[in-house]
C-alpha cells in the first residue's frame, strides 16, 4: 500500500523530532559567561572548547553517548542584579546548564560575584580569589582566601620581615589581607599600605623618602602586578636593594622581562602552583601558544571544565552503582542546575553537587581536589626566590594539606606547618645563594669582570674557601651562587624597629641561606643567626703610614725648646760674647792689655776681639776646645758661669731631642686600648656606623667606651666611609691619623697596596673570629662546621691565609733594615740635621769666596813688603813683633831665651 504525501510527510517530521529530542537528550550544557578581560579576543572562550573538546574525546568522562557544549554569554554590569539576573534567567532558567563558570570580571564593582550566586543555584564555579569571609559554597578554581591569608603569614614569618609596604588596588584585596594586617600587632610589624590607583609614582616617591626595602604586592589581576613590576622596574625600586614578594600566583614573566629583571639583579620572591608536566603536554589543543605562557586564570578556566567532566564521571558511576537507572539514561536531564529560588526559599543544591568532590586529578595548576564547601585542597604553592642567575630558583613550597602530600609522593613532611623548606636550605634540589661583601682580600672583583658572569666574577680568600668546603662538605649537594649584599653593610640591628640590615638581614628575612666573609662571631649575632666553627681568627689593629715614611718637619730638633727660649739663649749668647770682648778690652789683666805692656806676644791681642769672644762663646757651647780662656779673673768668672749654662741647656735640650724626632715611631708601639688612650698627638677613627664602630659604642668595656667618646667627639669627626676611605685617609695625613679595622683587611692593606707606606701595630686592640652565618636552626651550620674542621685539620685554612697574605705579597718582604727602621733613627728623621749641615757648607763656601776676592790685594802688598821688614828687624840681642813694630823686650828676670820657650 503507497502511503501518501501526506503521510509521508508526516513521517519524516516525527522522524526528525525523535532526533533532535534524542539528541538534545544527549547534550549537556556547561556555561560560561563572560567579562571585560575573558572576553578579550576570544581566548577565553577558545580555552574553554579546548577544554571541552578532550572531555568529548574521552568516553570515561560523559560515555560515548553524551557531549558536552559550550554555552557562553557576554556581560559587562556595574551592579550585581544585572550579574544574578544573567545567571538565573539566561544561563539556568533559558539555556538550562548544568554548572556555570563565573569570573569577576563580568562585574568588577560587585566584588565575588560567584560566591553570591553559590547561594541561589549549584554548581558554580569561581576562578578568582574571592573574598575573605564571604560564606561562598562555589567551586573554587583559586585557592580559596583563607588558605591565601595563613600562606602570606607563613610567608612573611619565614622572611622575617619587620618593617614593609603592602601595595593593594581595590577595597576587596585589602579585605582578603584582613588577616595579615590584623598579624602586624601580634609580631610587631610596622606595615605600610599604599592603594594603587593608576598613580604609581607617588608609591615610588614613598618608597624612597622612607628608605623602604620590603614590598609585598598583591592586587586584583595579573595584568596589574605585571604593570607594577614594570613600573617598578624602571624607577629603580625593583631592584637589589629591595624585596619584592609577589603575592598573585603564577604572573607570567616573558622571556625578555625575566632577563631585565636578572639584569638589574632585582631580589623577588614568586608563587606557582605547583603541577607535573607530563600530564599537561596531552591537554591543551591550541597549538599557537605554549602551557608555560599561560597565566593562571587561563589554567583554571581549562581546570574547571575538567573538574566538571570528572564530577559527570562520578556521578554516573554513582548512580550505576545504586542500579536506579540505566547508563544510558544517566545525564543530562538530571544534571541541570536548580531554578534560582523567586523568594525567600532555601535553593536546593543539584543532585551531583557532592561528586564534584569525589576524585583528585592531576590538571593544569596541579592536583585539584575540593573538600565538601567548595574550597580548593590538597594543592602545593612552589616558592621561587632569588636574584640574577638564581632569580628562578626553587626556595620551598608550601602544601595545602601535607598528609596528603606525604601520601602522594610518600615523602616525610619535614616541617610541623604547611611551609616546607628543609631540602631546599640543604640544597638538594636547588643552589644555595651565599651572600658576601666586596672587601679585599676576603673578596674582590677579576679584572674586566664584564667578561664574566655568575661566580666567576669575583675572587678571593671566601671563593677558594666555598670551593674547599663543596670538596670535602658531606651529605649535601653544595652548589652556590655568590651575590653582594644590597647596602654592603655586614650587619646591624637597629635599636628601634628591631631590624637588621647588612649580611645578618639577607639571612634573618631568608634572602640567603649563607653569609660569608669578615664576619664577626658576637653574641647579639649568634642570637639572630647561626654561626659555622670558625674558619679564621682576627681582632682590631692600628693602621697608620709607615714611620719610615712621614714627612715631619726637617727642623724638629729645634722643637725642644720653644721659640722663645731659643731667642733668649741667643740673646745670652751674644751678652756673654760682648761682656768677654768688653772685659778683654778694659781688664789690665787681660790679654790685650797684656801686648800692651809687652808681657806677651802681639798677636794675643785679639784673643778676645769681638769676634773671637763669640767664637769661645761657640766652641763652649758644643764643648769643643777653645785657643785661649780669659786671664783676668772678671773673665773667667763670666767664663765659669757660661759654662754652667751650657752644661744645663745642653743636657734639656738633649733630653727632649730623642721625643721629637721619633714622634712618627711612638704609634708603632702600641699593643692596646690602652696605649692609645694615653697618647694625643695623633688622631683614630673607624669606618662610621661600621661593625667597629658599634662594636666600641656598644662595649661594656671602659677603655673601649672612651676610645667610642673619642671617635664620636673629637671635631672633625674621624670617621670614614669605608676601609678604602681609610686607607686613603692614612696615607694623606703623613702620620697624623691612625685608622682602626679588623686585622685582616689592614694586613692586605699594608702588604699588597703599593706604595708600601703602610704599617699595621703588633698589638691587639681585641680580638674575634670570623664565621660563615647561616638562618637561624639552619641544618648548613653542622655541614658547613664540619667542613671548615676538615680543612682546619689539613692546614687548608692554613694555606689559603699564606696564599692571600704572604705569598702575594708586595711589601711583606723587607730587610732587616728596613724592619729595623720602625724603631730606629733613618735620615727621613735626621734630614733637618743633614740640612743644616748643608747650609753651614754653603755658608762657609760663600765666606771663603768673599775672604778670597776682597783680601787677595792686602796679601799681595803684605808680600812685597815681607822683605824689607826682614832685613829691618835683623839684629844680634833683638826680637821683632810680628807684623813689625818695637822690639819685644823680655819681662823682669827673664833672658830672651827663657821668653820664647
Amino acid at each position: 500500500m503507497k502511503l501518501s504525501q501526506t503521510a509521508k510527510f508526516v513521517w519524516i517530521f516525527l522522524l526528525v523530532e525523535v532526533y533532535i529530542h534524542t539528541s538534545e537528550q544527549n547534550i549537556v550544557n556547561i556555561g560560561v559567561i563572560l567579562g571585560h578581560e575573558t572576553d578579550d579576543n576570544d581566548l577565553y572562550k577558545n580555552i574553554f572548547k579546548d577544554a571541552v573538546n578532550i572531555v568529548n574525546r574521552n568516553s570515561t568522562f560523559l560515555s560515548g553517548q553524551h557531549q558536552m557544549l559550550l554555552i557562553d554569554h557576554v556581560l559587562y554590569a556595574n551592579y550585581v542584579y544585572p550579574a544574578l539576573q544573567a545567571v538565573c534567567n539566561t544561563m539556568v532558567q533559558t539555556q538550562r546548564v548544568s554548572s556555570l563558570i563565573l569570573p569577576e570580571d563580568i562585574c568588577p564593582m560587585c566584588g565575588d560575584v560567584a560566591a553570591m550566586a553559590s547561594h541561589a543555584t549549584s554548581p558554580v564555579f569561581s576562578l578568582d580569589p574571592g573574598s575573605l569571609k564571604s560564606g561562598s559554597v562555589a567551586f573554587k578554581m583559586h585557592p580559596s582566601p583563607e588558605d591565601m591569608s595563613e600562606f602570606f603569614l607563613d610567608m612573611l614569618v619565614y622572611f622575617n620581615w619587620r618593617n614593609f609596604m603592602i601595595i593593594y588596588d581595590t577595597d576587596q584585596i585589602y579585605a582578603n589581607l584582613e588577616d595579615v594586617i590584623s598579624a602586624g600587632n601580634i609580631y610587631k610589624w610596622n606595615i605600610t599600605l599604599r592603594k594603587y590607583d593608576n598613580n604609581f609614582d607617588r608609591i615610588v616617591e614613598f618608597i624612597k623618602i622612607e628608605e623602604i626595602r620590603n614590598i609585598f604586592l598583591y592586587t586584583s589581576t595579573e595584568k596589574t602586578t605585571r604593570r607594577i613590576m614594570e613600573m617598578g622596574l624602571d624607577e629603580g625600586v625593583v631592584s637589589d636593594q629591595h624585596h619584592w614578594i609577589v603575592g598573585n600566583l603564577d604572573v607570567y614573566l616573558d622571556r625578555s622581562f625575566m632577563e631585565e629583571l636578572e639584569v638589574n639583579r632585582a631580589y623577588m620572591t614568586r608563587f606557582k602552583m605547583n603541577y607535573t608536566t607530563q600530564w599537561q603536554y596531552s591537554y591543551p589543543s591550541s597549538p599557537d601558544r605554549r602551557l608555560i605562557d599561560w597565566p593562571l586564570r587561563e589554567r583554571l578556566s581549562f581546570d574547571a571544565v575538567l573538574t566538571i567532566a570528572h564530577g559527570m564521571r562520578r556521578y554516573r558511576e554513582r548512580v550505576r552503582e545504586e542500579g536506579r537507572i540505566e547508563d544510558i539514561n544517566i545525564l543530562p536531564g538530571d544534571t541541570m542546575m536548580n531554578s534560582c529560588p523567586i523568594n525567600s526559599d532555601t535553593p536546593t543544591r543539584a543532585l551531583w553537587n557532592d561528586d564534584l568532590t569525589y576524585y583528585n586529578f592531576e590538571g593544569l595548576t596541579g592536583n585539584v581536589a575540593f573538600n565538601p564547601n567548595g574550597d580548593r585542597v590538597n594543592y602545593t604553592i612552589m616558592i621561587y626566590s632569588g636574584q640574577g642567575e638564581t632569580f628562578d630558583t626553587v626556595r620551598g613550597e608550601w602544601s595545602q594539606n601535607p598528609l596528603h602530600w606525604e601520601s602522594r609522593y610518600n615523602i616525610e613532611w619535614r616541617n610541623e606547618g604547611r611551609l616546607n623548606v628543609t631540602k631546599y636550605v640543604l640544597g638538594l634540589e636547588r643552589r644555595l645563594k651565599v651572600v658576601s661583601i666586596l672587601q679585599a682580600p676576603f673578596l674582590m672583583y677579576r679584572d674586566k669582570v664584564d667578561r664574566y658572569r655568575g661566580n666567576a666574577r669575583f675572587r678571593g680568600y671566601i671563593m677558594d674557601l666555598l670551593e674547599e668546603i663543596a670538596r670535602v662538605v658531606k651529605g649535601i649537594n653544595f652548589e652556590y651562587e655568590v651575590e653582594l649584599v644590597a647596602d654592603g653593610k655586614y650587619g646591624r640591628r637597629d635599636e628601634y624597629s628591631n631590624e637588621w640590615d647588612g649580611l645578618i638581614g639577607e639571612l634573618v628575612r631568608r634572602k640567603a641561606d649563607i653569609a660569608a666573609g669578615p664576619v664577626s662571631i658576637t653574641s647579639e649575632r649568634d642570637a639572630a643567626v647561626d654561626f659555622s666553627y670558625p674558619f679564621m681568627h682576627s681582632g682590631l689593629q692600628i693602621l697608620i703610614k709607615h714611620p719610615n715614611h712621614v714627612l715631619d718637619d726637617p727642623f724638629a730638633f729645634m722643637y725642644p725648646f720653644g721659640i722663645e727660649v731659643w731667642f733668649l739663649n741667643a740673646i745670652c749668647f751674644l751678652m756673654v760674647s760682648a761682656l768677654l770682648w768688653v772685659i778683654n778690652s778694659f781688664n789690665p789683666y787681660e790679654w790685650k792689655a797684656s801686648v800692651e805692656r809687652h808681657e806677651t806676644f802681639g798677636e794675643n791681642i785679639d784673643n778676645f776681639s769681638f769676634k773671637n769672644s763669640l767664637w769661645f762663646s761657640a766652641s763652649t757651647l758644643v764643648f769643643q776646645s777653645y785657643d785661649a780662656s780669659p786671664r783676668s779673673t772678671a773673665g773667667r768668672v763670666i767664663a765659669g758661669f757660661w759654662w754652667v749654662f751650657v752644661v744645663i741647656m745642653v743636657f734639656l735640650y738633649l733630653t727632649n731631642l730623642t721625643f721629637w724626632l721619633t714622634a712618627s715611631k711612638r704609634l708603632a708601639t702600641i699593643r692596646s686600648a690602652e696605649d692609645l688612650l694615653d697618647q694625643y698627638e695623633i688622631k683614630y677613627g673607624v669606618v662610621d656606623e661600621g661593625s667597629v664602630y658599634y662594636f666600641l659604642k656598644n662595649s661594656s668595656n671602659p677603655d673601649f667606651q672612651q676610645m667610642y667618646s673619642t671617635v664620636e667627639n673629637t671635631i672633625p669627626k674621624p670617621t670614614v666611609a669605608n676601609v678604602s676611605e681609610g686607607v686613603k685617609k692614612v696615607r694623606e695625613s703623613n702620620g697624623d691619623f691612625a685608622f682602626i679595622d679588623e686585622t685582616g683587611i689592614l694586613r692586605y692593606q699594608a702588604d699588597q697596596a703599593e706604595p708600601c707606606d703602610l704599617y699595621v701595630t703588633g698589638g691587639f686592640i681585641s680580638r674575634n673570629s670570623y664565621g660563615l652565618a647561616v638562618q637561624k636552626d639552619s641544618p648548613l651550620r653542622d655541614q658547613l662546621s664540619f667542613a671548615i674542621e676538615t680543612l682546619r685539620d689539613t692546614r687548608s685554612l692554613e694555606h689559603l691565609e699564606r696564599q692571600w697574605w704572604q705569598w702575594d705579597s708586595k711589601c711583606g718582604n723587607l730587610t732587616t733594615w728596613e724592619k729595623q727602621g720602625i724603631y730606629s733613627l733613618t735620615s727621613v728623621d735626621l734630614m733637618g740635621v743633614y740640612i743644616l749641615l748643608i747650609i753651614g757648607c754653603i755658608a762657609a763656601g760663600v765666606v771663603f769666596l768673599i775672604e778670597c776676592i776682597c783680601t787677595g790685594k792686602d796679601i799681595d802688598q803684605s808680600r812685597e813688603r815681607a822683605p824689607a821688614r826682614r832685613d829691618a828687624s835683623r839684629g844680634p840681642t833683638s826680637t821683632t813683633a810680628v807684623g813689625g813694630g818695637n822690639p819685644i823686650q823680655p819681662p823682669p828676670g827673664q833672658t830672651n831665651h827663657q821668653q820664647w820657650i
